[in-house]
């Protein structure tokens, strides 16, 4: 038996899904399983929902002594991601990549299974990619390359684990499915020396820790020669829909012709496979992308991601006041526009650095029993604590081409054909920033205002004080709905609103009810009244009308 026909109690250390095969809604994606298994095609709404990540707080935390408060600040890190536009493109040209590469390697085509076996023995033993089967490639790939630690990596690992990594396939429509596992996505760092060996053998080893194969076991003595058919091979029957190959910058420092080798052999899997390729790394990386592999991506239809650093924009505002909320100090401060430009000036926008920034700042508020954090404070500690990127930060602050090249890691090559795309992803981004507020602003808003409004009336609260109290609780926590016990703001407004309503509603009663005269002349009222008027005495006056009867008249 073959680590091609493998038996599915082998399948023991991956984590898997049972496929579920769903309409994709789109003709060239029916009657494919390996796209009729995937999640539905997500609008942006979805996807916000999805990536977004709220780090755990609550206000009372700030009362917890101090190192118990410095592990709380931690959580930023590992937990605070905030939704931005290009998150969203992202997303959107990987659903398309990956899906597009399956389009042409439906399983099911005939004899699929029997030319996936041939062709790895005919390749193995030949120990060469040349001759490989072509089939027509439908998607090539891409390449995302930035600035270090605008976080590239791990939006990208975000956005891949909205999809299962591992599909277990039995049968579609009555029939045996010839590969049982399909891979949707495997990322893997480009081995440090740019070794081609590394990465395959780093391959196959991850193959095998997903699906149970041995390829790393059979083949760890083998040259790269011999690895890449395997690997390519291995892509193939195990159905991979897209390929990450992160750190691409380290082909910089290969040997040889080391890198020309590899970005060649990437080629080779979207022509002979249509296996889409990713390739993630920081500006160093360029170099490395030209020739080939920039020629095959050309017909990819996605087109390069370049990230940039932030500019001090709008968007840098709402990352911030996601961020703003997350303070363990004494004291909390809002955001202001002091800060807004502090935190820009220190970070140069690159938003690793301002969420690292923000959590030194807060560990040193604590750490010196300060109460809050200040813009004084936030310029103290970038001084002092990041230092080793500081030559970095000054050529970025500087926007001096020369500085900047120094430092290639930071380094964006401007043309004219750059700016005109960032005038067009400038209005992407403000079309996709406000699907972004509208999903975690606008909608979670109205979400709270319904809740709230609902919890005051079923309290006896009138429904349009409650209405409008949510309203107005809601839109002055707009930005820690998370953070703020809104039911005890909420009532403690509505409470004040009801009996401001309950009083004016009292006098407009009395307003609209006039005192009634008595007219009627035997009314004792009109008799009283009429006594008064000739300076009668109440008592004289019911008196001569017969109403009081003098006293001796009961007598005798």
């Amino acid at each position: 038996m073959s680590e091609f026909d493998i038996p599915l109690f082998q399948f023991s250390r991956g984590e898997f899904v049972e496929a579920d095969y769903q309409d994709p809604l789109l003709e060239d994606y029916r009657n494919n399983p390996l796209l009729e298994a995937l999640p539905p095609i997500w609008d942006d709404h979805a996807v916000v929902k999805s990536l977004s990540s709220s780090p755990i707080f609550n206000p009372s935390e700030r009362n917890l002594p101090v190192h118990l408060r410095m592990h709380c600040v931690q959580r930023i890190s590992r937990d605070f991601f905030r939704p931005l536009s290009r998150h969203l493109e992202l997303q959107q040209s990987l659903s398309r990549l990956i899906r597009d590469g399956y389009v042409g390697r439906n399983p099911l085509t005939p004899n699929y299974a029997f030319r996936a076996r041939k062709d790895a023995y005919e390749l193995i033993m030949k120990g060469t990619t040349n001759g490989y089967p072509v089939n027509t490639p439908t998607s090539a790939g891409f390449a995302l390359v930035g600035i270090s630690g605008i976080g590239k990596s791990s939006s990208l690992m975000r956005i891949l684990q909205m999809y299962p990594q591992v599909i277990l396939h039995r049968k579609y429509r009555e029939q045996d499915m010839p590969a049982p596992y399909q891979i949707v996505w495997l990322k893997m760092d480009c081995p440090h020396d740019g070794s081609i060996r590394g990465l395959c053998l780093n391959f196959l080893l991850a193959v095998d820790s997903l699906v149970g194969t041995r390829y790393y076991k059979k083949n760890a003595t083998k040259t790269p020669d011999e690895l890449l058919p395997i690997m390519a091979q291995a892509a193939a029957v195990h159905c991979l829909g897209v390929l990450v190959i992160d750190e691409i910058q380290n082909l910089q420092e290969a040997k040889d012709d080391r890198a020309a080798q590899m970005l060649n052999f990437f080629v080779q899997l979207v022509n002979t496979i249509g296996l889409p390729v990713i390739l993630v790394g920081t500006y160093k990386a360029l170099p490395a992308l030209n020739g080939e592999f920039r020629n095959a991506r050309r017909n990819s239809g996605q087109g390069d991601a370049t990230w940039h650093h932030f500019k001090k924009d709008d968007e840098w505002e709402w990352l911030l006041q996601g961020l703003w909320k997350y303070q363990w100090t004494d004291k909390k401060v809002d955001l202001t526009q002091e800060f807004i430009d502090v935190m820009f000036d220190e970070s140069q926008g690159i938003s690793d650095v301002a969420i690292k920034l923000f959590m030194l700042t807060q560990w040193r508020a604590l750490d010196k029993d300060i109460e809050h954090i200040t813009p004084e404070l936030i310029r103290s500690v970038a001084k002092d604590r990041l230092i080793l990127i500081k030559p970095a930060l000054e050529a970025l602050r500087s926007g001096k081409k020369k500085q900047i090249q120094m430092f290639a890691d930071i380094y964006d090559s401007v043309s004219v054909d750059d700016y005109l795309d960032r005038i067009e992803a400038e209005q992407r981004q403000a079309e996709r920033l406000e699907v972004i507020r509208t999903e975690l602003g606008y909608n979670v808003s109205e979400q709270t205002v319904n809740e709230l409004s609902a919890w005051l009336i079923d309290a006896g609260i009138e429904q349009s004080v409650a209405l409008q109290s949510a309203k107005e609780v809601t839109k002055a926590h707009m930005h820690e709905l998370d953070v703020v016990d809104l039911h005890k703001e909420v009532l403690k407004l509505a409470l004040q609103k009801q009996r401001k309503v309950t009083s004016e509603a009292a006098v407009q009663r009395n307003k609209r009810t006039p005192k009634m005269l008595p007219t009627a002349p035997h009314d004792l009222r009109v008799i009283v009244t009429q006594g008064k008027k000739k300076k009668l005495p109440a008592y004289d006056s019911l008196k001569a009308a017969g109403y009081i009867k003098d006293p001796l008249e009961f007598i005798g």
